[in-house]
């Protein structure tokens, strides 16, 4: 009887062992879109929810506001100071809910644009680790090369004594062993930064850190389009949460000072004003801070526009080469070598092209929309 108990646990055991990888959670490869991307971080962004929890709460207390006022009180209804504080509270709580929707829809840009980066990121990693590994396939070549000329060297020893030349290839041998672990070293550092950058994405849309998605959308540069920059600051300034919310202050300073008028809660005059005036300022400090950055963003995206155009001229230049070294190649005029550097030089023409477009990218959103950086951390 025992025996068999024993037997039981022991199978159940196994089966437990064989199991647990697969409860782990096994990596996968989903395809996964930049629209999906957004979606998915949007769902479970834990700050995202807490906003709408807030929404809802100072909804609550607006509402419960409302219910605390059977009218809205008149110049002609005379003054109550019990009717005054219940209309002081609403407008309050009203202005504190609408406030409270401004900070989510901000938010919501927040996420995407840290999406954005992070995607792109990866994108650009994945760039890196093509470049690396053609410089690594181009050193093991070297020293395949520098081997056979120090076993050459040594054969041709007896016929020819040259110390200096078997010195030099010696000194060859050691620098192409070098460049080999130099290349390996970087390729390692370069995969480890991809797997860093997919797992910060995972993170951001909830897939498993193990997770290696399948990126569909590639870079696409397309030049920022603005017919008047004056026109465009003015769009940002009325649309910018942060200046909305800064200028909102300045209202609610006043509800609050009439609030603690009706209660009977005097303040002296001139640090209510002061206290108005500082609100002013800040809502005065705040447009001007989004209108010098706007500004300066254009004049970024210009000069990135500018480097991205160089860029692709250096990449037509490296493709070019390319296929000038393969031809050779195949009449037996150029060496494996020669192609393979050009494949190096073409896939860091490519890296810097995917650098640029990434921050164009990156800062055409921000330009859009100046307030989404304050906005755009994780949050869970």
């Amino acid at each position: 009887m025992k025996k068999w108990i024993l037997s039981i646990f022991m199978a159940a055991l196994a089966f437990l062992n064989v199991l647990q990888p697969a409860m782990a959670g096994e990596p996968t490869w989903p395809e996964l879109s930049l629209n999906k991307a957004i979606e998915m971080a949007i769902t479970q962004n834990k700050a995202l929810k807490k906003a709408e929890l807030e929404i809802k709460r100072t909804e609550a207390l607006r509402d419960e506001a409302s219910d605390q006022l059977d009218f809205t009180p008149t110049g002609g209804s005379g003054y109550d100071p019990q009717v005054e504080a219940a209309w002081y509270s609403l407008l309050q709580a009203d202005l504190t809910w609408r406030m409270s929707k401004k900070s989510y829809d901000a938010r919501l840009d927040g996420i995407a644009l840290a999406v954005c980066q992070l995607y792109w990121n990866v994108l650009k990693a994945q760039e890196n680790v093509k470049v690396k590994e053609l410089a690594l396939e181009l050193a093991r070549l070297e020293l395949q090369k520098s081997q056979s000329a120090y076993r050459l060297g040594l054969t041709g020893k007896s016929q020819s004594s040259s110390v200096g030349g078997t010195v030099a290839a010696i000194k060859g041998l050691e620098q192409a062993g070098a460049d080999v672990a130099k290349a390996e070293s970087e390729l390692a550092a370069a995969q480890n930064e991809l797997d860093n950058a997919c797992v910060k994405l995972n993170q951001l849309v909830g897939l498993h850190p193990d997770d290696r998605p399948v990126l569909v959308d590639k870079l696409e540069f397309y030049p920022l389009q603005v017919a008047n920059l004056n026109t465009e600051v003015n769009r940002v300034l009325e649309s910018s949460p942060s200046v909305w919310l800064a200028e909102q202050e300045v209202t609610q300073k006043k509800y609050t000072t009439d609030l603690m008028f009706a209660r009977g809660q005097y303040t002296p005059y001139d640090a209510r004003q002061a206290e108005m005036e500082q609100a002013e300022v800040d809502a005065q400090s705040a447009r001007d801070a989004v209108e010098m950055q706007v500004r300066e963003l254009y004049h970024t995206l210009k000069s990135l526009e500018e480097s991205y155009k160089s860029a692709e001229q250096a990449a037509a230049t490296a493709q070019e080469e390319l296929k000038q070294k393969q031809i050779m190649f195949r009449l037996g005029l150029a060496t494996r070598a020669d192609v393979l550097t050009a494949e190096v030089n073409l896939a860091k023409a490519k890296y810097a092209l995917t650098e640029l477009a990434a921050q164009h990218a990156y800062n055409k959103m921000v330009f859009q929309k100046p307030w989404a950086p304050a906005y755009s951390s994780t949050g869970g």
